[in-house]
């Protein structure tokens, strides 16, 4: 069977397309908006990533900030660059728009942070911004709070 003819099975049979592959269906859980915080520029709702700090005994801990990109508006908020993630560090590409980045946390061109770009909802379809820490070796793994279907999917990592 050719690619295409693959795609088109696996979707038939419920499977999850994600950037780089499939994975197994599972059903919709709905989020849970505890943790979500307002965005600086729109003032809505939104999810996003606590931020964690290595300490010198290379244990993290929470550092009581957020990073996100606003699924609405755009608008990037870093609270801390985590430098902690050696394939964030690897990264020399946007995962957004493919700029460049250097030694610059957030890309110059689209203010995405590293390790950050959209995906599509496995549930609904909507396309919006999410933290990929392993997407420099092309693992999917990420956390989706989707804010169209309000539905929470997880993608297992494949390194």
């Amino acid at each position: 069977m050719k690619l295409k003819g693959w795609r088109n099975w696996l979707k038939g049979r419920g499977y999850h397309e994600l950037p780089a592959t499939f994975q197994s269906p599972t059903p919709a859980r709905p989020v849970d908006k505890t943790d979500w915080q307002v965005c600086r520029n729109c003032s809505r709702l939104i999810p996003a990533r606590r931020d964690r700090l290595r300490r010198s005994d290379n244990s993290l801990e929470e550092a009581g900030i957020w990073t996100y990109v606003c699924p609405f508006c755009d608008h990037a908020h870093v609270g801390t660059p985590q430098d902690w993630s050696e394939d964030i560090r690897q990264q020399t590409h946007c995962h957004e728009c493919g700029a460049e980045l250097g030694t610059a946390y957030r890309c110059p061109e689209c203010d995405f942070p590293r390790a950050w770009r959209r995906v599509s909802c496995p549930y609904c379809g909507h396309r919006q911004p999410v933290c990929m820490p392993h997407w420099v070796v092309r693992c999917d793994v990420f956390h989706l709070q989707c804010v169209q279907c309000e539905c929470e999917y997880r993608s297992y990592c494949i390194c």
